[in-house]
C-alpha cells in the first residue's frame, strides 16, 4: 500500500470516527476506540501494508477504574488483529468496530467497584499495567452484544471526504429484512450515516420479495436493486452506508455505491447459491 492509500483509509475512519486517529510518526498513528474514548491505541504500520499486518506498539488506559485488566486489553487487541488481518485488505475499520463491542459488552456486565477500588488511579500505559486482574475482562466479554456481528461488511471506499461502505444479511422473509435493517440503523456509526441505501430480494416459496429505499439518495435505492437482479444475488439485504464529506460528488457517488455493494455481495456469497441453482439445472437437462 503506498503511503496515499494508507492516508485514505485514515480520512474513511476519521469520516465515520471523528478526531479518532492522530499520527504521531511515519506509519505510527493512534486510535482512540469508537465509544471507550479512555482507551487508546498505538500502532505501526509497515511499508508493505495491507499485504502485512499493523503491529501494536502501547495501549493506553486512562481509565483503570471502569478497564481493570490493560493486559488483558493488550492480548485481546493482539488476538483481534490476528483473526482480522486478511493480506491485501485494509483492517482497521473491522478492528475497531469489534474492539469497541467486546468492550460495550464488558462494561455492562462489569460488577460496580468497591469504595477501595473507586480511589483515583493514575493513567496505566502497556509498560507498567497490572496483570493480578487481567481474567475478570476476558470472563466478561465472552459473548459480545454485537447489533452488527451477523453482517458483512465491505471494504470502505473514501472520495473527496466521503465514505462509502455496505452491510450485507441472509434474510428469508419480508419482515426479517425489514427488521434487520431497522436493528442496524440503531447501532451508533451507522445512524451518523448521511444515507443508508438499501435493498433486498428474497424467494420464499416460489414468491418474488424485492424492494429499495434511497433514504434521501435520490434514485440510489433503485440502482441497489438493479445490481441485486443483474448479479443474480437472493435472500439477501444490502445496507450501503455514505457518510458525506462536504463535497459533492456527482455521478460518482453511485459508482461507489454500487462497488462497496457489489464487493459485501461478493464477500458474503450470496450469488453461490443462485449459480448452484444454475449449475443443477444444466445438469438435469443433460441427463
Amino acid at each position: 500500500m503506498s503511503v496515499e492509500e494508507l492516508i485514505d483509509e485514515v480520512n474513511a475512519i476519521k469520516a465515520i470516527y471523528p478526531e479518532s486517529v492522530n499520527q504521531e510518526a511515519p506509519q505510527i498513528y493512534r486510535y482512540v476506540v469508537p465509544n471507550h474514548e479512555s482507551i487508546e491505541i498505538q500502532l505501526h504500520f509497515p511499508l508493505s501494508y495491507p499485504n502485512q499486518s499493523p503491529e501494536l506498539l502501547s495501549i493506553a488506559n486512562k481509565d483503570q477504574l471502569r478497564y481493570t485488566d490493560t493486559v488483558y486489553l493488550v492480548k485481546l487487541v493482539t488476538s483481534l488483529i490476528v483473526k482480522t488481518f486478511v493480506p491485501g485488505q485494509v483492517i482497521m475499520y473491522e478492528l475497531l468496530t469489534h474492539l469497541s463491542e467486546i468492550l460495550d459488552e464488558y462494561l455492562a456486565h462489569r460488577k460496580p467497584p468497591t469504595n477501595k477500588e473507586a480511589e483515583v488511579q493514575p493513567e496505566s500505559h502497556l509498560e507498567d499495567s497490572p496483570a493480578e486482574n487481567e481474567s475478570s475482562l476476558a470472563e466478561q466479554t465472552g459473548q459480545a452484544g454485537d447489533i452488527t456481528i451477523n453482517w458483512v461488511n465491505s471494504d470502505v471506499i473514501t472520495d473527496r471526504r466521503s465514505t462509502f461502505i455496505a452491510h450485507a444479511l441472509e434474510v428469508h422473509s419480508l419482515e426479517e429484512a425489514k427488521s434487520s435493517i431497522e436493528c442496524l440503523l440503531s447501532d451508533k456509526k451507522v445512524a451518523k450515516a448521511a444515507h443508508n441505501i438499501s435493498s433486498w430480494r428474497i424467494k420464499k416459496d416460489n414468491i418474488i420479495y424485492q424492494d429499495c429505499d434511497d433514504d434521501g439518495e435520490t434514485a440510489a435505492g433503485g440502482r441497489l436493486l438493479h445490481l441485486l437482479q443483474m448479479m443474480d444475488a437472493w435472500n439477501v439485504v444490502v445496507v450501503v452506508s455514505r457518510y458525506f464529506g462536504g463535497i459533492h460528488l456527482g455521478p460518482d457517488r453511485f459508482k461507489h455505491i454500487n462497488s462497496v455493494a457489489r464487493d459485501v455481495i461478493t464477500k458474503g456469497g450470496f450469488i453461490q447459491e443462485a449459480n448452484k441453482e444454475k449449475e443443477a439445472g444444466r445438469s438435469s437437462k443433460r441427463k
